[in-house]
């Protein structure tokens, strides 16, 4: 036999070969490279050791620490359960039904979201499910200012005070807290303040349309601006429900140190009397 004809017949017992190979393996429920041909990809021991699967984007690493966590909460509970006596009080002294109906329920939510807090409080490690305190002196003051209004003509004071001042600035310090904790860790803090977020939205509706109902004219729009104005300023000094930190904190991620290079970096050499660095 030549050797043209034997390399032929040997190229076509290659391929026959292979395919019995992959014959036998199929009916021992393997791939041709001994995998398991029944395994499921991205499942079994392969996966053991991966944390998240590839389409969770959670947050791992939280802005704060769990007693940081502790301090703000307390900061909560006790704004919250300012505002719930505010509008209990206040319904029994405001003339106007239709508001009586609005802030009862109002009313109810944020004893709710106080209670909430309660109960989240043992779980970060606080002995004290009751402490309940204001961030700092001028927030206590803003609150005490909000709240002052009693004459049955205020009406409209109590409301922007609440609506356009305090619900608005809750909704902004709940929504930021929700989105720099851990997703992971701190989920029931993330899950508590969903519900409040949502009952807030719906309050800093109905609040604000009643505003603008009852506040047709211009002098009663000054007098609302005016109010507005006035206690946006307090709160601005106080820092906020959680103080000067309240929408704001330093990033776990520290940006690095500006590099010296070049002459900075030739002349601090020198200074050092390590010598001239050569170019």
């Amino acid at each position: 036999m030549s050797a043209a004809k034997k390399s032929a017949e040997k190229k076509k017992a290659v391929p026959a070969a292979a395919n019995g190979r992959a014959k036998r393996a199929a009916a021992n429920g393997r791939t041709a490279n001994g995998d398991d041909a029944n395994r499921v990809v991205g499942y079994g021991s392969s996966r053991h050791a991966q944390p998240f699967p590839y389409w969770d984007r959670r947050r791992l690493l939280g802005e704060w620490t769990v007693e940081e966590s502790v301090e703000r909460i307390v900061n909560y509970k006790w704004a919250e359960q300012q505002i719930s006596a505010a509008l209990g009080g206040w319904v029994a002294t405001i003339p106007e039904l239709d508001v009586k109906a609005m802030l009862g329920p109002h009313c109810y939510q944020h004893a709710w979201h106080a209670d909430l807090w309660r109960a989240r409080l043992p779980e970060l490690r606080e002995a004290n499910e009751h402490r309940a305190e204001p961030a700092n002196e001028d927030f206590a003051a803003f609150m005490q200012e909000l709240m002052s209004p009693d004459d049955p003509d205020a009406t409209i004071e109590k409301l922007v005070g609440i609506y356009r001042v305090l619900v608005p600035h809750l909704l902004a310090t709940y929504s930021f807290h929700q989105r720099v904790t851990s997703d992971i860790v701190d989920s029931p803090t993330v899950r508590i303040l969903k519900f409040m977020i949502d009952d807030d939205v719906e309050q800093l509706i109905t609040g604000e349309m009643m505003i603008q109902d009852l506040a047709r004219s211009p002098k009663l729009r000054t007098r609302a601006g005016k109010w507005h104005l006035h206690l946006d300023v307090m709160l601005a000094k106080s820092g906020g429900v959680a103080g000067e930190r309240t929408l704001g904190g330093q990033s776990r991620i520290v940006k690095p140190a500006k590099a010296v290079l070049g002459a900075a970096l030739r002349a601090r050499r020198e200074l050092a009397g390590v010598g001239s660095v050569e170019a």
